[in-house]
Order: C-alpha cells, then structure tokens, then sequence
C-alpha cells in the first residue's frame, strides 16, 4: 500500500520516506537506491567538499532515473558547491543548519525543490518567508542535531505543520519503522 501526501505528489515518489542527508554517508550509491526503492534519496554533501561531489554526484545521477536530491550544511558550504551540485540535475536540495538565505536564489535557477531543515519556530518562520517548497522539523532524536532547544520530534512537528500550512512538512528524528511513519 502506498500512502498519498502533498510530499510525494511533489516528487513523484511512492513513499513520503526521504533519506537524511548524512554528510559523508549518505553517498551516491545509498541515495539512489532509496531513490530507485520508492522514497526520495538525499546525498549527503555536508560542507560541500568538491572532490567528494565530483565522486558522489555522478554515482547517483548514474544511479537512478527516481527524483533524488542533496542536502548542504549552510554555515560550512558556499554557492560553488551547491551549483556544482546542481550541474548533476537533483530535483530537490536541502539547507541546514545555519542561514539558507545566501542559497536561494541559485537553487530557484536551476528549478530545484527547495527543502529546508528546521530545529526551532523561528528558523520555521524564516523558511515559510524563503519560500521553501518542503519544510523537515527536525526533532533532537535525529543525531542530536536538533538539541539547541530540546524539542522532540513528534511534539514539535505538528506545530510546525500549523505555522507552515500548506507547506508540506516532514518529520525527522526517531522515526525507524512504520509505526512511526504512520505517528
């Protein structure tokens, strides 16, 4: 059974399920099988390592023909590293962890989905105000990342959902299994 949502009409996807931009983990090869699996695959570009992206990029662009993206940590990336990650054709690239406005505009050029990640309502406000295509609450259940103001996961979410309306929204932190897809 699949379950229809705002997230994977946008995307074309079977599954509202898309894989964490693990910086360093999330490779190409990772990114397009849960990409090829029905979900949305994320490479993990963190910083924004050039010599990285060269490898990686054209191992998922190679990988699958499903929608993938590719996430960046803001405060320890540049524009260069996004537009080389663009130069490959993701459909979506996401922003975290520090300010995604410097990022916008280059990501809106290509016509990419613009996914940015959220720990708190104020970065919440400012991605609504940047126009983000998808939102990810992300709760202190995933990695830690989230834990500047110890808000869980599943509380905070659904306040997210209602500041952001009709954004679609994803939740990420501590969900592991159907159970907590479904929660």
């Amino acid at each position: 059974m699949t379950l229809s949502t705002a997230f994977t009409k946008l995307f074309g996807v079977r599954h509202p399920i898309a894989l964490a931009p693990m910086g360093g983990s999330a490779g190409g090869a990772l990114t397009a099988a849960v990409s090829r699996g029905g979900g949305l695959g994320m490479l993990g570009a963190g910083k924004g390592d050039r010599a990285w992206l060269e490898r990686e990029l054209p191992i998922v662009a190679e990988g699958t023909d499903a929608p993938w993206g590719v996430g960046f940590q803001t405060w320890a990336t540049d524009t260069g590293a996004i537009e080389l990650a663009l130069e490959h054709g993701p459909r979506a690239v996401m922003l975290s962890f520090g300010d995604p406005g410097p990022f916008v505009e280059p990501i809106r050029r290509a016509g990419a989905v613009l996914v940015i990640q959220v720990t708190d309502l104020e970065e919440a406000r400012r991605a609504v105000d940047l126009g983000a295509d998808v939102i990810v609450a992300q709760g202190t259940e995933s990695g830690g990342h989230g834990a500047r103001h110890g808000r869980s996961t599943l509380p905070f979410v659904p306040v997210v959902v209602d500041l952001a309306a009709p954004v679609p929204v994803l939740a990420a932190g501590g969900i592991a299994g159907g159970r907590g897809v479904a929660a």
